[in-house]
């Protein structure tokens, strides 16, 4: 009959289709090509009557591609059955480390100063105490100056509140120059107390501190001694501190250079920690609703044999304008600081299987025209009301969304369920008998 022929002709076209998008052998088209030639039978090639029209002609297509078994094995189809989605989903991600910019310490001068000497370079590991430069400041010697002269003067008013005390008992001195005597020793107290709170402001070591006034006490030891220059100490030593290292770290930034005066705003070195890093990982935008705070990402370096695993910590809220990918964040221990900050890594995110989802071979999908299809078999009916006609095979072309895709399996997130059937082998040749019969049918081609 004539749709014999339409569809023996239809199928001749598929397979020639195939063998330009697939690739397939030789054997595979001149094997097909046989069972066409057994559908297609002389007597019905030529134009039929046009009283004599088939039924089939003008009932309307249902989408749907029947074969029978010899017509699937003239084509090469394999099926196999959809599995539940088992195993994790795992991204592939690329970034960088970075020092975490909440443990980096800046080194600044608390006071207007002259850098005299620089003990750390760029690069360099130092422990917490070491030197890092020498300074020169007579903002400096002026604080420490007044620390001594406070110091003296509270001690003066300290002695006459001990010996008006005495007198105050025996009514020798009025009450009211007691109370001016109470008055001037909590406040030059208060003074000395403020001026050595700026020492600590400006950062000088009790160490340094102390030794200022050690002279000036064996003054007070002596009955009417009065402190002299020598006790008070050199100028030039006063206006000379070591700014040591606070932490232990790296110096990964040095802007200091000797000889040079800087101001309270400028940092002269930033110093890093060495026991953790920060990785900074892209994640394109149809993945980011995968990724959630408390992740586990394996983090591998390309010169390191192992793995180190770190927490997502944050995820941003905003997609990057360049990469156009959401930025997310894991931190890593960094034993023996073998890792240094700007390497490249690649980190492996496991996204547990969600309920529903479902994974098929990535033989079975074929993408057209913006979508993503597979060919699923349906339950076998026969061919028509003739007995005689052998079973067939009804594929249903329907359209999934993919969850994600590598080379050899795809994770669908919707348009199958487990248990189903679908084309694995010979997708791409019925999407060719697919995409012609809706031609023949519509007049229009999904191409």
């Amino acid at each position: 009959m004539y749709w014999k022929s339409t569809i023996a002709l239809v199928t001749f076209a598929a397979v020639g289709g195939a063998v330009y998008l697939s690739g397939v052998s030789k054997a595979y088209v001149k094997g097909a090509l046989k069972h066409v030639e057994k559908v297609i039978v002389p007597s019905e090639v030529s134009t039929p009557k046009p009283d004599l029209v088939d039924v089939d002609v003008v009932r309307p297509w249902n989408h749907e591609i029947k074969l029978n078994a010899e017509e699937e094995r003239a084509l090469g189809l394999g099926v196999t059955t959809v599995a539940a989605q088992s195993e994790p989903i795992q991204l592939e991600l690329t970034g960088r480390t970075a020092y975490d910019p909440d443990t980096l310490t800046k080194i600044r001068p608390r006071f207007d100063t002259l850098v005299e000497e620089v003990h750390a370079s760029l690069g360099q590991t130092v422990k917490k105490g070491e030197p890092l430069v020498e300074l020169h400041s007579t903002e400096l010697a002026a604080a420490k100056s007044d620390f001594q002269e406070k110091y003296v003067q509270w001690q003066h008013d300290l002695k006459l509140f001990s010996l008006r005390q005495e007198l105050v008992k025996t009514g020798a001195i009025s009450k009211q120059l007691w109370v001016d005597t109470i008055n001037d020793e909590k406040k030059t107290r208060l003074e000395y107390t403020l001026a050595r709170d700026r020492l600590q402001i400006l950062k000088v070591p009790d160490e340094e501190i102390e030794p200022l006034l050690g002279p000036l006490r064996d003054v007070d030891a002596k009955v009417d001694a009065k402190p002299t220059g020598a006790q008070f100490g050199n100028i030039e030593s006063k206006a000379k501190m070591t700014l040591v290292s606070p932490v232990d770290g790296i110096v990964i930034e040095r802007e200091v250079v000797p000889q040079n005066f800087y101001e309270t705003s400028t940092v002269l070195m930033v110093i890093a920690p060495l026991d953790h890093l920060w990785v900074m990982v892209n994640v394109y935008e149809l993945d980011q609703d995968k990724v959630k705070v408390g992740q586990t990402l394996e983090i591998q370096f390309p010169f390191l044999a192992e793995k180190i695993e770190g927490k997502v910590q944050y995820v941003a809220n905003e997609v990057s304008k360049e990469t156009r990918a959401v930025k997310i964040r894991a931190s890593i221990p960094n034993p023996g600081a073998r890792l240094k900050s700007d390497m490249l890594v690649k980190a492996i995110l496991d996204i547990p299987p969600k309920p529903g989802q479902t994974r098929i071979p990535r033989l079975a999908m074929v993408s057209a025209g913006g979508n993503d299809f597979v060919f699923v078999r349906k339950p076998r009916a026969t061919s028509g009301d003739d007995s005689m006609n052998p079973p067939v095979d009804r594929f249903e072309r329907r359209v999934i969304e993919v969850a994600q895709e590598n080379h050899d399996k795809v994770i669908v997130c919707r348009g199958l369920k487990a248990g189903e059937e679908i084309v694995t082998l010979g997708s791409l040749i019925l999407a060719q008998l697919y995409d012609d019969a809706l031609t023949v049918a519509t007049g229009t081609s999904e191409k």
